[in-house]
């Protein structure tokens, strides 16, 4: 009786170890993952002299640490949503601090003509955060 009671015991306790590694292990890596890059949606509208602008490209750059850059064109009512680069091209970017640079699309003949100061030397910093992130750009010609 003893010993049944023990084969039993051990055969249900390799089951459950069986069933609970890769579980825990899953769950581990989802809560590393996740904690690594918190990932946040950016979107806004960019205006020049006042007005919409369409087909400037708005780059996120992160600067030194390995987050993606992220890359966006206005639209016709100078709206724009960023997206990572690389494979996919998901939205939003990571959290963190950015350098912001605008710069005419040369596809785009269309494209209002900016000063050169925002797309290289350029001053505009935005801090990604969780949610909320929304940044108009006024850029002036004059």
């Amino acid at each position: 009786m003893v010993l049944l009671s023990y084969v039993l015991r051990s055969r249900m306790c390799t089951s459950m170890r069986v069933f609970a590694a890769p579980l825990l292990f899953t769950a581990s890596a989802c809560l590393l993952l996740a904690g690594c890059q918190r990932i946040a949606d950016v979107s806004g509208t960019v205006r020049v002299d006042g007005k919409p602008a369409k087909g400037l490209i708005v780059v996120f750059d992160p600067g030194a640490t390995d987050a993606p850059r992220g890359v966006a064109t206005t639209g016709g009512d100078g709206g724009y949503t960023v997206r990572r680069l690389g494979p996919g091209a998901k939205l939003g970017v990571p959290v963190g601090t950015y350098a912001v640079k605008v710069m005419a699309d040369t596809d785009n003949p269309g494209a209002p003509r900016i000063p050169a100061s925002y797309a290289s030397g350029s001053t505009l910093s935005f801090e990604v955060k969780g949610s909320g992130n929304v940044f108009d750009i006024d850029i002036s010609t004059k």
